[in-house]
């Protein structure tokens, strides 16, 4: 039966889609109120879209999160970042072939006591109600999964090879599907199977998520919901650590028959909708590209010169040299035996690494520098020794360039740059300056930094400008390069 609806004097119509024909009123004093929701998920697998109401602030302002990102990591390398991930393995083992992932299973294990994990050094905290977001993307890459055999991946710290965590929210992938799974000091809540094993294609690449929130954990398939799982009320938070680190796991719970791998191309992990107001550079260097550790794809540990168990008294050091660096490494040590005076010299330098398809092209900003000098060898005799001390950085070449280079014309092919130099300080040690006298540090802080791109060098400068070293003196000094990498 149509029910027609008509006021006093007009009559309401719907469209072609009998949606009743409404336009909202232009007088505040007329105006009603509407329930106001986003959809996060059209519910594709869930089956009911997902769905949240906004906040509004006491001082009537929508409130909106800003997320900080805490890690993120690409596995394009060649090598391991030991500066980010440890590694343990029995029999069955990881490696990075340069083809843009990190395979679990290149030696692949076949009894129930072989296994390998990788686990990110920094550790992630769960505070209060800013849910933690974990995006990995992985998939299986030769073979399925066989019997026996278990993959998992999120929060959580295995202790061995073949052994779980005790703590912990993750993935976990077998030949009976991908599942949630949450565990609270040993004990275990699992969701329903939100996709079996063989709607993951071979050789397909997914993003997985993990959002782990203070009462309830999503679980997310290429940015599509696959499931909800709520916490139980007795635990009070996801796992009961408070703080774990994100980790990768292939084991063998049993005799497995056949060699397949799994892969993984990258992991992030954000801290979402809480303005930490930490730093970018604060940032960069929780995920280790502090200035002071070797990048993905290029040598690890620490970029300064600074070798292990060798005493500055037994070091000659080295003339000042327009060409050839004291020390090489991104500051470091390096003695200062002679000079000529008002000529420039190479006191320590490092190339910011040029990117290939296996390193990853990141800047160097320079934040800060502070060099520390010292005289030992010799007291100072006849002329006083002071050094005039300078940044240069930007200059391109295969192997550092000379103080010298100029800057190539415009438009000539193969542009080739020059130092830019910054100046920094002085350093005096007068006459009669004993053994062990020392220099007022010079320490400056960049408010604007200045950035070094792939492949442009960087390197502390140095000149006397009154007197040079006198015989056996050497100017011993420290340079400290402060920095991130981006």
């Amino acid at each position: 039966m149509a029910i027609r609806i008509k006021g006093a004097t007009n009559l309401a119509e719907v469209d072609s889609n009998s949606n009743l024909k409404v336009t909202l009123p232009t007088s505040s004093a007329q105006a009603g109120c509407a329930q106001f929701f986003s959809q996060n998920d059209a519910g594709t697998i869930t089956g009911t879209a997902y769905v949240r109401s906004p906040e509004t602030s006491v001082d009537y302002r929508l409130r909106v999160g800003i997320d900080t990102v805490l890690f993120s990591d690409t596995f394009n390398a060649t090598t391991q970042n030991t500066s980010n991930w440890s590694y343990t393995f029995v029999t069955m083992t990881a490696a990075q072939a340069g083809a843009g992932t990190v395979n679990f299973g290149t030696v692949q294990g076949t009894a129930a006591t072989h296994g390998a994990f990788m686990r990110s050094a920094q550790y992630f905290p769960v505070i209060g109600t800013a849910p933690l977001s974990v995006e990995i993307t992985a998939g299986q890459f030769t073979a399925a999964l066989a019997a026996n055999e278990v993959w998992m991946m999120g929060l959580g710290l295995p202790s061995a090879a073949v052994t779980e965590g005790t703590d912990g929210v993750w993935l976990r992938l077998t030949t009976a599907g991908l599942i949630g799974e949450l565990r609270y000091s040993g004990v275990t809540v699992q969701t329903a199977v939100l996709r079996t094993l063989a709607q993951l294609t071979v050789s397909e690449l997914y993003k997985f998520a993990i959002v782990v929130g203070e009462t309830e954990v999503e679980y997310w398939l290429d940015d599509v919901l696959l499931a909800e799982q709520t916490i139980p009320p007795a635990n009070g938070q996801p796992f009961m650590q408070a703080s774990l680190p994100v980790f990768l796991h292939k084991y063998c719970n049993g005799v497995v028959a056949n060699t397949n791998q799994m892969r993984v191309s990258d992991v992030t992990v954000s801290l979402l909708d809480l303005q930490t107001v930490k730093p970018w550079s604060h940032q960069m260097a929780g995920m280790g590209q502090n200035a002071a550790i070797g990048q993905n794809g290029y040598t690890q540990g620490t970029t300064a010169l600074l070798p292990n168990a060798t005493a500055a008294t037994t070091v000659t050091g080295a003339a000042i040299s327009q060409t050839v660096p004291i020390a090489v490494g991104l500051g470091g040590q390096a003695g200062i035996v002679a000079g000529v005076p008002g000529v420039d010299g190479l006191i320590t330098s490092y190339q910011v690494p040029a990117p290939t398809i296996n390193i990853t092209g990141r800047n160097l900003y320079i934040t800060g520098i502070r060099i520390d000098a010292v005289n030992i060898g010799a007291a100072v005799a006849t002329t006083a020794s002071v050094l005039q001390w300078s940044l240069a950085y930007g200059a391109t070449g295969a192997t550092v360039p000379t103080l010298a280079q100029a800057e190539t014309g415009s438009f000539i092919t193969a542009t080739a740059r020059s130092w830019r130099r910054v100046p920094l300080g002085l350093h005096s040690f007068i006459v009669g300056a004993a053994i062990g006298a020392s220099a007022e540090a010079i320490t400056v802080t960049f408010d604007t930094p200045h950035v070094v791109r792939p492949g442009e060098w960087v390197a502390s400068v140095a000149k006397f400008i009154v007197g040079t070293a006198t015989a056996s003196q050497v100017i011993w000094s420290n340079v400290m390069i402060n920095g991130y990498f981006e």
